[in-house]
């Protein structure tokens, strides 16, 4: 059985609305109820009357055969009813009082039933009272639990305007800060703008020094590189001359041996004459030994000379580049990919001549710190001969009185796979930490070494060249 509730909860939430307080009592009122057999709805003043009249109400057969039957089917039911006609025979052999007797049997049996179905109905009544008392007291423990959370919204609605009023005056005073910090960033900006205009202008002045200082540097290497090409072509005369001059003496001594080869043979008889001839012989011999040894140092020497020369301007023209690299470094964002030709031909000058080879210029950012990377192909120290070694040094720069020192950076160097297939490329990454205390501080090297099996490996050259990437972290 199911019931329909209604209540004064409209109510209620007006009075919460308005900011009232709900009333101590809640009257909860039952409107309708539904039958149980015919599942209609009626009202409480109609339900029972309805009970009693009910067509759907169960009531048992009066012919005795144990059926229970609605009221508004029992007629027809009585007509074929399989008593019925064992009613009708009896009735006509039976006499008056047996039908009296039967008829007042019937009525009994009927009245029973019907104080059955009273009682059934009682039943049923007081199980639908017990029900409404029970959704009675749930609805008052709703209406308590109503009301708990009413205050409780209550409360929160004073916090929430208290905190809003909080957040108000605070927004106020955030207001009026920030339009102070406005002001005061205002004339932190301009005070910037015109520090970064004289700055401009003590760069540009310090821009034309170095241009000038380079144009001097530049007068001095060429200055110098002619006075070098000068000694190199004395160096290289002295050396044809010297080797003109041995080459005489050869001839001179071969021209020397045939004579005394002569002399032996139409002197064999006077053996002293040989011995002394002989010995003399000997001592030329030895001299001419030592003047070509000597001869073969001196020209090793100048060769050496001549290549260290030769370096030496190379090392000139990359200082002069330098500097004007320095003055504009082009490369701002840390990343260098250094592409080493010939590396063949290099290796062999770096096994015979210790030679170094520098990359570009590059920073860190912009105007940031000047670095450049150095490569001993052939290794250097204990090293030598197996490894290459590599160092990543930290330049003077033209900002290095702008930037903040000691200098710490972390850097990856990478030797590219240049495998044709992109997907397949293994590269080979080494990472290394450069450290400078100052900017005019001498800067111990921290070398890296890369083994040759290492770049003889995979697709690391190819087609005589090697591509190393440089990437500073931070």
């Amino acid at each position: 059985m199911s019931l329909t509730k209604s209540s004064s909860r409209k109510e209620l939430a007006e009075q919460n609305q308005n900011g009232s307080q709900p009333k101590s009592t809640t009257i909860v009122k039952y409107e309708k109820s539904s039958c149980l057999f015919c599942n209609e709805w009626f009202d409480a003043q109609t339900f029972t009357e309805h009970l009693i009249h009910c067509g759907q109400v169960l009531e048992e057969c009066p012919n005795g055969c144990q059926a229970f039957i609605p009221r508004i089917r029992m007629r027809s039911h009585l007509k074929e009813c399989p008593r019925n006609q064992h009613h009708l025979g009896s009735e006509q052999r039976t006499s008056v009082s047996m039908d009296r007797l039967d008829r007042l049997d019937r009525l009994d049996r009927q009245s029973d039933q019907r104080l059955l179905v009273i009682e059934q109905d009682v039943a049923t009544i007081r199980s639908v009272l017990n029900e409404e008392i029970r959704q009675r007291l749930h609805l008052i423990t709703d209406v308590g639990n109503i009301r708990k959370q009413n205050q409780v919204v209550e409360d929160w609605t004073r916090e929430t305007e208290k905190a809003i009023d909080d957040l108000r005056c605070q927004t106020e005073q955030e207001t009026s800060r920030k339009a102070f910090a406005i002001e005061q960033n205002q004339l932190d900006v301009q005070y910037c703008c015109d520090i970064t205009q004289s700055l401009k202008e003590q760069v540009q002045s310090r821009l034309d020094e170095a241009q000038k200082l380079v144009n001097q540097l530049s007068a001095d290497v060429t200055c110098h590189q002619n006075q070098l090409n000068d000694n190199i072509l004395k160096l290289e005369e002295l050396i044809f001359e010297n080797e003109r001059l041995n080459r005489e003496k050869f001839f001179q001594i071969e021209e020397f041996l045939q004579q005394i080869n002569e002399d032996i043979k139409t002197k064999l008889g006077n053996s002293d004459y040989v011995t002394s001839k002989q010995a003399t012989l000997d001592y030329e011999v030895k001299n001419v030994k030592n003047i070509v040894c000597e001869t073969e140092e001196r020209c090793d020497k100048l060769d050496r000379a001549l290549h260290q020369t030769l370096q030496n301007i190379s090392d000139l023209e990359t200082q002069m580049a330098m500097q004007q690299r320095i003055a504009s470094v082009q490369n701002i964002r840390g990343h260098l990919i250094w592409r080493i030709k010939d590396y063949s031909k290099k290796l062999e000058e770096s096994k015979q001549y210790d030679t170094i080879l520098h990359s570009a210029m590059f920073s860190n950012k912009a105007f940031g710190y000047a670095l450049r990377l150095d490569i001993y192909l052939n290794g250097k120290g204990t090293w030598k001969g197996r490894n290459m070694i590599a160092c990543l040094n930290v330049l003077s720069g033209e900002y290095d009185p702008l930037l903040a020192w000691p200098c710490r950076l972390q850097a990856e160097i990478i030797i590219r796979d240049q495998c044709s297939n992109a997907a397949d490329a293994e590269d080979y990454v080494k990472t290394i930490f450069v450290r400078k205390k100052s900017d005019d501080f001498i800067q111990s090297n921290q070398y890296f070494h890369i083994p040759h099996k290492v770049i003889t490996s995979r697709s690391y050259l190819r087609n005589d060249s090697m591509f190393i990437e440089v990437r500073v972290l931070k």
